[in-house]
């Protein structure tokens, strides 16, 4: 596999180290016996060599040459099932445990042919320990020490039992004869080689940690930029949609936005009286500035009261309560009205407001604002590339017509909302109305607001 552009090659080991984490137990297990068999056919024929050519009669050459054929054979079969269960695709978690068994039992039968207790090759097992820790996980780690101790107890016991042969692999047995050039030689390259394993694996194992640690370290910046861009992208967003609806997005709660449902909602429809009139009269700039501060100011008093803020159709304003997080009937329509007295208030203020900036010559500033509470669909509402979280049926229609009946600077309700807040608003009996689409007479309400624009107190 090529490296990227820019890396080195001890970069591009690195990284294919952190990568073997997300291997197969039987890919890594077939990994570690192909370094153990690198380990056997690199360092151990120069050891043989060694003692054969100057050490001469001091060891059983050709037993220890089949010892090494058997070490190898073992590592070969281990390998070759072990890439057997890797192609298929499988764990094979087993396959570390065969590995472990068989190499560490040849492995000690191979201490044992130059005496447990005498032998300078003690410090392998300790190397096939840290593999088994630094490939697989502590686990295995503790299987492979455990296994360690207890075979190389056993032999031990065996050979001070005397039932089995103590180093009968060396024949000359003085300490006087292990003192030949190629004994030195060839303990060198064995315990050398295991201790520059273990380096080489410590330090490669540094390297990762501090390749790791940088990686986590971008891992969070990009974290700390992509929450930020995700808090932009919610604050523009939600200057399109509701900002309940992106708050249900983000939140994951698709299935409450995703799917109809018939639900209770008070709902609340304003305008701006004779607004086309007023637009006649302005420059298109003086019109941009009034539209939109005027409906940033209503949109922030909506979300005040936590109302959905359905959609601007020119000045015309619509909200609703009770979706899309269900409340309390009363309660949403409690919010709803309150909401409306509140932008009645805040447009008498932004009305002498803009009379007094000349933005306004002829006056005065009114809207009309009808609310009316019952059960509509609310949902996503639209084609399959553009959807719109929207409330439709009678009773929207109803609360639209109530804005058009309603008189400018008031709040008209219907029946349904009145009887739901009665008994802490005030409101003035309005007779009965008849409205485009619906065939009986509609019974309505006013709130009751003095010409200032302040809600005049509830009756005791």
């Amino acid at each position: 596999m090529a490296r990227p552009p820019g890396t080195s090659r001890y970069e591009s080991l690195v990284n294919r180290w952190l990568d073997l984490t997300t291997w197969p137990t039987a890919k890594k297990t077939a990994l570690l016996m192909g370094i153990a068999l690198v380990f056997h056919i690199v360092v151990l024929p120069p050891a043989l060599l060694a003692l054969v050519r100057w050490s001469p009669g001091l060891v059983n050459a050709g037993q220890l040459a089949r010892w090494c054929a058997v070490a190898v054979v073992g590592g070969v079969a281990v390998l070759a099932v072990s890439l057997a269960v890797a192609r298929r695709g499988r764990e094979g978690r087993w396959t570390v445990y065969l590995g472990i068994f068989v190499y560490a039992s040849i492995l000690v039968r191979g201490l044992s042919l130059f005496g447990t207790a005498s032998g300078p090759w003690l410090a392998v097992p300790l190397l096939l320990i840290l593999l088994a820790l630094v490939f697989f996980d502590r686990r295995v780690g503790r299987v492979t020490f455990a296994y360690f101790i207890v075979i190389l107890i056993a032999v031990s016991v065996l050979e001070l039992s005397g039932r089995i042969a103590f180093a009968p692999l060396m024949q000359l047995r003085s300490l006087d004869a292990q003192r030949t050039p190629g004994w030195y030689v060839a303990v060198y390259i064995t315990v050398l080689a295991v201790f520059g394993y273990a380096y080489l694996l410590v330090e490669f194992l540094v390297v990762v940690r501090e390749t790791q640690q940088r990686r986590l370290e971008q891992a969070y910046q990009d974290l700390a930029r992509t929450s930020e861009q995700l808090a932009r992208a919610s604050d523009l967003i939600s200057r399109y949609v509701a900002a309940q609806v992106v708050e249900q997005i983000f939140a994951g709660n698709y299935g409450v936005i995703d799917k109809h449902d018939r639900r209770k909602l008070t709902l609340v429809f304003s305008d701006i009286k004779g607004f086309t009139a007023m637009a006649d009269r302005m420059e298109p700039e003086d019109t941009s500035r009034f539209l939109n501060e005027y409906l940033s100011e209503m949109t922030a008093i909506a979300r005040r009261y936590d109302a959905t803020v359905d959609k601007f159709i020119g000045d015309a304003l619509m909200v609703f309560f009770g979706a899309p997080v269900a409340t309390e009937d009363r309660d949403h329509a409690l919010r709803a009205v309150r909401m409306a007295t509140a932008m009645q208030e805040r447009v008498a203020e932004l009305g002498a407001k803009w009379v007094g900036e000349g933005l306004l010559i002829e006056g005065p500033f009114e809207t009309r604002i009808g609310i009316n509470s019952g059960v509509a669909s609310v949902g996503n509402f639209g084609s399959k590339d553009r959807l719109d979280y929207t409330a439709i049926g009678r009773q929207v229609n109803l609360a639209a017509r109530l804005q058009v009946n309603c008189e400018p600077g008031k709040v008209l309700l219907s029946h349904s909302t009145w009887a739901l807040i009665k008994d802490e608003i005030a409101c003035v009996p309005k007779g009965e109305i008849q409205v485009k689409g619906i065939q009986n007479p509609v019974k309505v309400y006013e709130v009751a607001i003095d010409e200032y624009g302040q809600r005049e107190a509830s009756p005791a």
